[in-house]
């Protein structure tokens, strides 16, 4: 099988573009009147109290009782019931069992809503001034000088189109933690939409959305999203090329140094390594893998689902391999092509990926 490269990012219909800023204003002024009639207050009294367990997400079916509140509808999708289910999605795999994959999630129309409004995101300029909002909430780290530093360039950075230096590519971060500052609408439906199809569970539903525009050929190195988000991660694939997502299994002091005698289950962290961490806390190595990948599996381009929890997000990296236009998947690996053989062309795409972000007590 061989797929085709995307259209070129920069292309949209004018006509069809979508106001975002009005669709805002309105959401904001529709929720005003529903507040000022009392209507939040009985809608909420309807329901069931919410409790919060990890593990209720992919396997467990849709709950309406545990449907979350926003004043964005999910979009509908094309899953079976609009949900994530274990006996349809999950991977089977002898040596990873917590990984999930919808090649059919987003519908066409909504695919392209998303590729209309990739282009307006503004681009990152050194110019930008951060929000007074913000610089009002960071006098407790005025004795701490490169927190705060970091923390104002995050915030420069903050839903706008970035440049990487090292890994040349274009990046857009949404953090939804940051004080007084909501996710963009559209982002705001796809995380309900992760929600409601059981991805997320509502008590931890996605806060953080990283956007990655990869050109053909373009990837990135083996990594681990972090201990500052919650374990779990899922990735929406646009622009119409496909390509092969690889999970790593890491390697443990055990494997590491076993001549000491001593039987050490420790995981080898970016510490123990010293391995500089990323902005967002993902932590990057080529030396804390084996040099076979537990899964492959292959990440359709025209609205794809993939999501990854438990071990798979704590005890492996991830990577799609770099300086390939072109690979083969592996036979008895790929978990949705386990006879192998099948020849990716790789082409312009974009990720959207979704996370659950710890808030600390400050």
């Amino acid at each position: 099988r061989i797929t085709s490269p995307a259209a070129s990012f920069g292309r949209v219909n004018e006509q069809n573009a979508i106001d975002f800023r009005e669709l805002r204003r309105q959401e904001r002024q529709r929720l005003r009147s529903s507040n000022r009639d009392g209507k939040n207050e009985s809608s909420h009294s309807n329901q069931n109290p919410v409790k919060c367990d990890a593990n209720n997400g992919v396997s467990n079916p849709y709950d309406p009782s545990y449907a979350i509140v926003s004043p964005l509808a999910p979009y509908d999708t094309l899953l079976l019931g609009n949900t994530l289910s274990e006996e349809t999605h999950k991977i089977l795999s002898p040596r990873l069992n917590s990984v999930y994959y919808a090649e059919k999630f987003l519908s066409p129309s909504t695919s392209q809503e998303i590729l209309s409004w990739l282009p307006t995101i503004p681009k990152y300029s050194r110019h930008d001034t951060i929000p007074k909002s913000n610089k009002r909430n960071d006098h407790h780290n005025v004795k701490q000088p490169h927190l705060l530093a970091e923390k104002e360039e995050s915030l420069r950075h903050n839903g706008k189109w970035t440049r990487l230096k090292h890994a040349r590519r274009n990046v857009a971060l949404f953090d939804g933690t940051l004080v007084e500052y909501e996710l963009p609408p559209i982002l705001q439906r796809l995380s309900s939409t992760l929600v409601a199809i059981g991805a997320f569970p509502p008590c931890q539903p996605p806060n953080h959305v990283l956007i990655n525009e990869y050109q053909p050929g373009e990837g990135i190195m083996p990594h681990t999203d972090g201990p500052a988000y919650e374990s779990r991660t899922a990735t929406i694939s646009l622009g119409g090329s496909d390509v092969v997502f690889k999970l790593w299994p890491r390697r443990t002091i055990k494997e590491e140094d076993e001549s000491d005698g001593i039987e050490k289950q420790q995981q080898i962290m970016p510490s123990n390594l010293g391995i500089k961490k990323s902005e967002n806390g993902s932590s990057k190595t080529s030396s804390d893998v084996t040099t076979n990948p537990a899964l492959e599996v292959i990440l359709h381009g025209n609205g794809s689902l993939v999501v990854f929890t438990d071990d798979a997000y704590l005890n492996h990296c991830h990577e799609i391999s770099e300086g390939l236009l072109e690979e083969v998947t592996t036979k008895g690996i790929c978990g949705n092509n386990l006879e192998g053989g099948t020849l990716i062309r790789r082409g312009h795409r974009f990720s959207l990926t979704f996370r659950c972000k710890k808030i600390g007590p400050s």
